[in-house]
């Protein structure tokens, strides 16, 4: 079956149909509607893996505090008795050490309802182990490693696929996103270009038509989540994100404010003692990191979390123990944490405040009004990645749109497969995008590429192998389609 013959089967734009061409009397006009086709398919060999996988990790994650209870039950949450109060922190603390005195305590994450407090630990190998503590009756409920959490695998695979290199593994997902963006425009175009052959399809029940209606139905609200979701995860990857940071922060300041944050070391301290793979927040690990200047014993946790309160920090915290003699006791109202913060939603009620482990002074504080507005975006941006900015409303909205983007990644080969018959190759649309002859496309592929340093070094690679190898050698021509 030749390409042209598989186009008449499944109603697709052919050589000799006029619709979505264009062109000058004398030259070869441009089947658009084929070419951007094209594009959107050889993009979706790119994109569909990534995004398939990192649908089904990132809905893993968003749930959590859900997964972890239901894999180890009895340990994350416990029975919470009628009207009863949280014990205090210091309480639940005296627990752990009395039950594994041979460790450090690195930090807690206090919680709320039946949500066991977490005390960060370090085992005399130097792994980190996660104590989990009932808060009502101050007994201890279990004892894992960040490797028993399933929650702490779906991130790993949402951050770096698992590759072992988390330098590859990063740059593969940020490739992956980057080319999301354009097969999300190249499909919004061949949407309202193909009306006419889809309808075209269907009235003719050409077999697979009405896959390809729900296909190009759900690309279209889908299309428009894939581009936020995307922008909004861009500021976590390697490239792009430390490339941003250096711009939004390029007059040697902090990308977080006027204070000193871009020297911060917080977000490493925080990273090495949170019990999870997951990076800090951004707004978090930007922040000023305080220091003690007092002298003497250390107050105790629950006089940190007096002064936290006191500054209006909303609970419950993370805290992070000092770390050294001039550590500080960072307190945390924070999104980042999942423990049911106020701010988890709001991200306006943000707060860290650094505690002097001597006197109990206040040494530092950094919160959502002391960010710069490059910060606040990203910040509000991260909020509806994950599924918290509005609450219940945006969790419901996160499930149904990963959900469809699965449907879209498994819809799409089933779509390649029908069409495709017994045709040899990767039977993919004939047409050639005129990226050299329309002075538009190239500014705006050039633009994206600059905007997408990933994407532009690949977009390069691309084009030299159509035009150096692919074109030059006739088995690969035809395996590819090329015209």
């Amino acid at each position: 079956m030749t390409a042209t013959e598989m186009d008449r089967r499944t109603g697709a734009d052919v050589p000799n149909r006029p619709t979505g061409r264009v062109g000058r009397p004398g030259k070869r006009p441009t089947n658009w509607f084929a070419a951007f086709w094209r594009w959107h398919f050889y993009g979706s060999i790119i994109v569909i893996p990534v995004l398939f996988i990192l649908s089904i990790s990132g809905l893993t994650y968003m749930f959590r505090a859900e997964v972890d209870s239901f894999t180890h039950p009895g340990v994350l949450t416990v029975t919470a008795p009628e009207d009863a109060e949280r014990a205090s922190l210091s309480s639940q603390e005296a627990a752990v050490r009395d039950a594994f005195p041979d460790r450090e305590v690195l930090s807690v994450v206090d919680a709320v309802g039946d949500r066991s407090t977490v005390f960060v630990t370090e085992r005399a190998d130097g792994v980190g182990s996660n104590v989990y503590v009932d808060p009502y009756s101050t007994t201890v409920t279990g004892d894992l490693t960040e490797n028993e959490l399933v929650s702490n695998w779906a991130e790993r695979i949402h951050g770096d696929l698992l590759l072992g290199d988390e330098q590859i593994g990063d740059r593969i997902v940020e490739l992956g996103a980057s080319w999301a963006i354009v097969l999300t425009i190249t499909g919004f175009i061949i949407f309202f270009l193909g009306r006419r052959p889809r309808g075209a399809a269907r009235a003719k029940k050409v077999p697979g038509s009405r896959l390809r209606g729900m296909h190009a139905i759900a690309g279209l609200p889908v299309g428009l989540g894939i581009l936020m979701l995307v922008v909004s995860g861009l500021p976590w990857t390697g490239v792009w994100g430390s490339l941003a940071e250096q711009v939004a922060a390029g007059d040697g300041g902090s990308l977080w404010g006027a204070d000193p944050g871009a020297e911060s070391t917080l977000g490493d301290l925080i990273e090495d003692t949170n019990g999870t793979t997951a990076p800090a927040g951004w707004a978090i690990a930007g922040g000023p990191l305080g220091t003690s200047q007092g002298a003497g014993s250390m107050i105790s946790i629950d006089e940190a979390v007096a002064a936290a309160r006191d500054e209006g920090a909303p609970e419950p915290y993370s805290i992070v123990y000092p770390e050294g003699d001039d550590g500080v006791f960072s307190v945390m109202g924070s999104q980042w944490n999942d423990n049911g913060n106020p701010s988890e939603s709001d991200v306006a009620l943000e707060k860290t405040v650094h505690v002097d482990q001597y006197t109990g002074d206040v040494a530092g504080t950094y919160g959502y009004d002391d960010f710069s507005a490059t910060a606040k975006t990203v910040s509000q941006g991260v909020a509806l990645h994950e599924g918290r900015r509005f609450g219940t409303v945006n969790t419901v909205f996160t499930v149904l749109f990963c959900l469809a983007v699965m449907f879209l990644c498994i819809s799409g080969p089933l779509m390649w497969w029908t069409r495709r018959g017994r045709a040899s190759g990767l039977s993919a649309p004939r047409a050639a995008l005129p990226v050299w002859s329309s002075r538009v496309l190239l500014i705006a592929m050039v633009a994206l590429g600059l905007f997408l340093p990933i994407f532009g070094l690949s977009l390069i690679l691309v084009l030299a192998l159509d035009q150096l190898l692919i074109r030059r050698v006739p088995r690969l021509r035809k395996f590819f389609g090329s015209v």
